[in-house]
């Protein structure tokens, strides 16, 4: 009996440590401070290499169909295009709209994204046997006579979730994921 006791006492510290780990999104949100400064006409100013660097744009569109509340920001529902930037020693979202960047969000905080993670999350196109030939020949044709030094760009995915007092969007880009918070309502 003394030993059945003592197991469940150790499962109860040890399930009590795992749920103790759990983000506390209060104090997160308390310390991401928005960006002092303004940019110049609200232009990103590294959009010209990301133009020159991929055959696309590297960045995700996300859209809004609820207003989104941080701090003295008010974004309101639309498509933006969110891009991960870092700006004095600090990770910072750039939400553009209309090649203009309207909102500078601050990241709560920043992670590594886990292996593997896109090839279990993302949709994979399904090619028929003719779609697969082409593509073969046109990248064997591409690798061959490169025009350009232009590359395909990183995997990139947004996922969104509802807390009761937050809500957190999550940019994956490349290797890394982005949190960001935001109040379900301006009070």
């Amino acid at each position: 009996m003394k030993r059945l006791f003592l197991l469940v006492l150790v499962l109860f510290f040890s399930l009590g440590s795992v749920l103790a780990s759990d983000m506390d999104y209060d104090a997160l949100y308390d310390a991401a401070q928005p960006f002092e400064s303004k940019l110049y006409h609200d232009i990103d100013p590294f959009q010209d290499e990301d133009n020159i660097k991929y055959y696309w744009s590297p960045y995700p569109l996300f859209r809004t169909s609820a207003d989104l509340y941080f701090k003295d920001y008010k974004i309101e529902p639309g498509y933006y295009l969110l891009t991960p930037r870092t700006l004095k020693d600090k990770d910072y979202v750039f939400f553009k709209q209309n090649g203009k960047v309207e909102f500078i969000i601050p990241v709560a905080k920043k992670e590594r994204t886990p292996v593997n993670f896109y090839d279990a999350n993302t949709p994979q196109v399904k090619k028929n046997a003719w779609q697969k030939f082409t593509g073969a020949v046109s990248k064997k044709f591409y690798n061959i006579a490169k025009d350009s030094g232009r590359v395909t760009p990183p995997n990139a995915l947004v996922h969104v979730d509802v807390e009761v007092k937050y809500i957190i969007i999550s940019l994956y880009y490349g290797e890394d994921k982005y949190i960001m918070l935001f109040k379900r309502s301006p009070y």
